[in-house]
C-alpha cells in the first residue's frame, strides 16, 4: 500500500509543483514587466497566492509525502524479508525485493547493518550475506497503514 501512496504523492506532487510554478513565475513576471498599479495590483496579488503559491506548497508536501511513504515501503519489505530468511539477507535479494540498484540496496543494508548492529557472512562462492539479529530487530508499525486504518474505520462508520 504505501508504494502506490508513493507513486501518488509523487505524481501528484509534481504535477501541482510544475502547474504552481509556471503560474507563479507567468504572474510575477507579468506584474513585474507591465509595472501593475492600483485595483489590478490586488487582484494579480490574490490570483498569485491562489493558484501559484498555494498549488506549489501542496506540491511540495505531496512529493515530501511520496518520498516518505517509498521509504516506508523499503523498510516495511526489508522487515519482511528478514523474518523470511530468518535474519539472513543479502545485497541482490534485497535488491531484487525492493526494485533497486545493487548499489543502492548495499547503501541501504549497510545503514541497517550499523543501526542494527548486524554481522557479515561470507559463502563458499563469496557472497556476501548481511546477518541481523531477529531478536532485536522488530518491525516497527507502519504509519501510513494506521492511518489508512483509521480512516477506513471511519468511513464504515459514516456509512
Amino acid at each position: 500500500m504505501n508504494r502506490i501512496w508513493s507513486l501518488a504523492g509523487k505524481t501528484t506532487g509534481s504535477l501541482l509543483l510544475f502547474m504552481g510554478g509556471t503560474i507563479s513565475t507567468g504572474i510575477l513576471a507579468g506584474m513585474g514587466l507591465s509595472h501593475v498599479t492600483g485595483t489590478v495590483l490586488p487582484l494579480l496579488t490574490v490570483l498569485l497566492v491562489f493558484f501559484g503559491v498555494a498549488p506549489l506548497s501542496l506540491g511540495g508536501w505531496l512529493l515530501q509525502l511520496g518520498f516518505k511513504a517509498e521509504q516506508q515501503a523499503r523498510r516495511d519489505r526489508f522487515f519482511q524479508l528478514l523474518q523470511q530468511n530468518q535474519g539472513r539477507l543479502s545485497v541482490l535479494d534485497f535488491a531484487a525485493a525492493t526494485r533497486l540498484e545493487p548499489a543502492s540496496a548495499r547503501r541501504q543494508l549497510d545503514r541497517w547493518a550499523t543501526e542494527f548492529s548486524a554481522n557479515f557472512e561470507v559463502s563458499e562462492v563469496g557472497d556476501v550475506y548481511y546477518v541481523f539479529p531477529t531478536q532485536h530487530v522488530v518491525a516497527p508499525p507502519s504509519q501510513t497503514s494506521q492511518l489508512l486504518n483509521t480512516l477506513m474505520n471511519r468511513l464504515e462508520r459514516a456509512m
